[in-house]
């Protein structure tokens, strides 16, 4: 994953103690963890990755058999939330930036059938969300039962440090509105005790 203006927690942070372009890289395992639910629930074997950073959601869609379009704004990509060039994509898995989660999904709604994203669950809790109407055809909340550390650095064995915020994966059906599920994901096995910048043990 790799965000345009940063995580929100991102952009508290001094310039000089953020990583180039506010990056940050989605843990191998928290695809691995839903293999089964986004085969059953992306059945087209198109998808579109809008901000792929180093593949780690991509890299692992396409080991399921889909034929992913990565796109990056940072690696010479489009601008996903100005661009018309993904209008005709209809299903994405993808972990966007935070600071900009609300128009990712907006747009992400505005061409999708399904689409997938990782969040804060305290995004919830905001008054104006419900107002706008960004939960209307939210289908489920997949919910890791560890706080990841986004800023663990790319792995290949999946393992992430523990953080300090709850996260989870949102998946809308444009064609359902029904109640939203809310389900715990299993993570624990990928977790490692201590945030990525201190590795104090919690």
């Amino acid at each position: 994953m790799t965000s345009i203006k940063g995580k929100a927690y991102a952009n508290k942070k001094s310039e000089i103690n953020r990583p180039i372009g506010d990056y940050y890289s989605t843990p191998k395992s928290l695809v691995w963890v839903m293999k089964n639910t986004i085969i059953q629930e992306f059945p087209q074997m198109t998808m579109l990755e809008p901000c792929h950073g180093q593949g780690a959601i991509s890299q692992e869609l396409k080991l399921m058999g889909y034929d992913v379009t990565e796109n990056d704004l940072h690696q010479a990509g489009e601008d996903y939330i100005t661009s018309s060039a993904f209008s005709d994509y209809k299903q994405i898995v993808s972990n966007p930036p935070f600071s900009l989660w609300d128009q990712f999904v907006y747009k992400a709604k505005s061409h999708c059938n399904k689409f997938m994203y990782i969040g804060r669950l305290n995004y919830l809790g905001t008054n104006s969300r419900y107002c706008n109407g960004i939960w209307e055809n939210l289908k489920a909340v997949y919910c890791f039962n560890r706080y990841v550390d986004y800023q663990t650095p790319f792995r290949i064995d999946g393992n992430f440090h523990v953080g300090a915020m709850a996260t989870a994966w949102f998946l809308w059906d444009m064609e359902q509105s029904n109640e939203t599920i809310m389900k715990v994901i299993d993570v624990q096995r990928y977790a490692i005790l201590g945030n990525y910048k201190t590795k104090s043990v919690l």
